[in-house]
């Protein structure tokens, strides 16, 4: 007997054809999660929510020791008191020793016989007691609330006292500064004799090669010549 085939029966067969393979087609397997996430957690993030400092290659962690930067010369914190602690008011004064003219500097000039000279000399006596003048004298002339720059090395093994002197300008500020523009001491009286380091708070620097710093000289009050030494003893050694 011959069999007549509808209209629709081919349709029909198609589509239960697609609905089988769809069917048996494998599943898509979901994304792996990390142990860590298994709970369903956040990955770890920082304080705003991002990602960790340490997971991001676009922004890794600072690295200490870089070339130029002061902790890596070893003079990074300060070797004597700081009065100054703001950052921004630490890199004007450092701006400002590096426009500043540069002090005469005598070698030997503590040695002399003029005011300035022995004004250095006779305070030295307590403020650097047991060393000896260590480079040059450097002297000039300020006016109120200007400043003179001069450049001291300081070295391992040693320790070290800076004594300034003026007989005019009442107030005589110093700063030792280390660039980029760190403040590595200054002195912490208003007077006509400040002193860095005074004994027995010499600075003793750790660093393992010389150093050199700049030496900012200012007349915060008064107006006159004045008169820094740079003064330095053999460091004592560490008991083991």
């Amino acid at each position: 007997m011959r069999v007549r085939t509808s209209s629709f029966v081919l349709p029909t067969l198609l589509a239960s054809l697609i609905a089988i393979a769809v069917a048996c087609r494998p599943a898509k397997a979901p994304p792996s999660s990390s142990p860590d996430d298994a709970d369903g957690s956040a990955p770890t993030s920082g304080s705003d929510g991002g990602a960790s400092p340490e997971a991001d290659e676009a922004h890794p962690v600072p690295a200490g020791g870089s070339e130029g930067s002061s902790a890596a010369a070893g003079g990074g914190s300060a070797l004597a008191a700081v009065l100054v602690t703001d950052p921004a008011e630490v890199q004007k004064i450092f701006d400002a020793a590096k426009a500043a003219p540069k002090a005469v500097t005598k070698p030997n000039g503590v040695a002399g016989a003029g005011p300035l000279a022995k004004g250095v000399r006779e305070l030295a006596k307590t403020a650097a007691s047991g060393m000896k003048a260590d480079g040059p004298l450097a002297t000039g002339k300020l006016e109120e609330k200007k400043n003179l720059r001069t450049e001291i090395t300081l070295k391992p093994g040693r320790c070290y006292t800076v004594v300034g002197y003026s007989a005019k300008v009442t107030d005589l500020d110093l700063y030792l500064l280390l660039p980029p523009g760190v403040l590595s001491g200054q002195d912490t009286t208003d007077d006509n004799k400040p002193v860095i380091g005074k004994t027995p708070d010499a600075m003793c620097p750790v660093f393992k090669s010389a150093v050199k710093y700049t030496l900012d000289i200012v007349a915060d009050q008064g107006a006159g010549e004045f008169a820094v030494q740079l003064y330095s003893k053999k460091a004592p050694k560490k008991d083991k």
